[in-house]
């Protein structure tokens, strides 16, 4: 098959995503300290072992109290109560509560068994002795109960869940401090073109400098994996071949810019079928990133993407992203899509899917969008600032102004 990778029918993105995601496999696991576990996808589900809180607990500065004792306050009937006890976040009083007696409770302290309601200090007038209540309470008023957080056994995340902050606190509320997680892809970066110079000295007539190469590094920093430079090649397909062997035997992915067309000197596809990958794709059914090369070699993930920058990016977020993110274990992998109304024209027919790049805009409780001015495959200007892309279906006209398009966040 890789041989004959040119003969490979040509799909859509999503057709395209959803056939190579069918050959990453479950990725291996590893217990990792819950401070370093943000963006890591969890490798099995956890359940909560204890309720939390595991003790009925007071929201307020205020005192604790017995509701029978105030069922009659109000302003013209003022109830006055003896202040027995103190109590302070992780302090446990002994203090059993008497007819006419309360306790002064603190923010998170614990409420004494024989209390059944806090009222707010800001609603009372005290001493250091007595406290004088002019409104009712109810049973359970202002108290914190037993697993109004979490009840004991209840599924905190399921596996594959990626742990953002809140991920964290809630593992850390359980007591978990090492969680098990799956293993972070590490993904090898290389540069090809003959015109690719190295940023750091002055720029020779006909070059360009290698803003792919940071371009892709910023984004695998943003989704939290691990990467490297493995290098540059020019336009020679044995030197490519050599160095994308070398990063398929030391990364889990490895990700190409440039070579991947079908011009004289595009030979990345060819040196990916000399080091032993399995192509699965080549070419994809989208404007712009139609060029790209996908294959896989011995569970390792090759992925071969434009040299133009915002082809590249595009194709990225379409197709790559997902396939990264299920290499990490993550369950959900595939953006979400969700309509948007045009704010701008976009003057040119779709003949395949076509991927607006934009700026997301809130107003009035509708998903808007202003479409970049320039959509061209080279324009790295027009994708500062955007956050998301519109599809365009093909076979579409222009783009009209207050049209709904299907789009998804990158």
């Amino acid at each position: 098959m890789s041989q004959n990778y040119r003969e490979l029918p040509k799909k859509n993105f999503i057709e395209t995503r959803d056939l190579l995601l069918e050959h990453i496999g479950e990725p291996g696991f590893e217990n990792v300290p819950l401070e370093q576990c943000c963006g890591r996808a969890v490798a099995r589900s956890y359940f909560a072992p204890d309720a939390v809180p595991n003790f009925a607990r007071s929201p307020y500065d205020g005192f604790a109290l017995r509701s029978v004792d105030v069922e009659l306050a109000s302003p013209d009937n003022p109830v006055v109560l003896k202040i027995v006890d103190e109590i302070r976040p992780g302090r446990v009083s002994s203090k059993i509560l008497s007819k006419g007696e309360a306790v002064k409770i603190l923010t998170g302290a614990p409420v004494p068994q024989t209390a059944d309601c806090v009222i707010m200090h800001e609603k009372t007038s005290f001493t250091s002795t007595a406290v004088t209540v002019t409104e009712s309470m109810k049973p359970q008023q202002n108290v914190v109960q037993i697993g109004e957080d979490q009840s004991k056994g209840c599924l905190l995340l399921s596996k594959g869940t990626v742990i953002d902050p809140a991920a964290a606190g809630l593992l850390a509320s359980q007591g978990f401090s090492e969680i098990c997680t799956y293993r972070k892809p590490r993904i090898g970066i290389i540069s090809t073109g003959d015109e690719v110079q190295e940023i750091g000295r002055h720029l020779a007539f006909g070059k360009v400098y290698n803003a792919n190469r940071y371009l892709l590094a910023a984004e695998l920093q943003r989704l939290r994996f691990d990467y490297e430079y493995l290098g540059h090649c020019s336009d020679d397909p044995e030197q490519i071949a050599e160095l994308l062997g070398t990063g398929l035997q030391q990364c889990d992915a490895v990700i190409t810019t440039g070579g991947v067309s079908a011009g004289d000197y595009d030979y990345v596809p060819e040196a990916m079928v000399r080091c032993g990958v399995d192509v699965l794709a080549f070419g994809v059914k989208m404007k712009p990133g139609m060029a790209c090369c996908y294959g896989m070699k011995n569970g390792r993930l090759c992925i071969a993407l434009s040299g133009n920058p915002a082809s590249a990016m595009t194709n990225f977020y379409a197709v790559a992203a997902p396939l990264l993110k299920k290499m990490a274990g993550y369950a959900a992998v595939c953006p979400k899509m969700f309509k948007v109304k045009m704010l701008n024209d976009f003057s040119k027919t779709a003949r395949a899917d076509r991927l607006l790049r934009g700026t997301l805009v809130l107003e009035n409780g509708v998903c808007e969008m202003v479409a970049s001015r320039e959509q061209g495959n080279a324009v790295i200007s027009s994708m500062s600032g955007s956050d998301l892309l519109a599809v365009v279906p093909a076979g579409h006209g222009p783009v009209a102004s207050g049209e709904i398009l299907d789009a998804f966040l990158i």
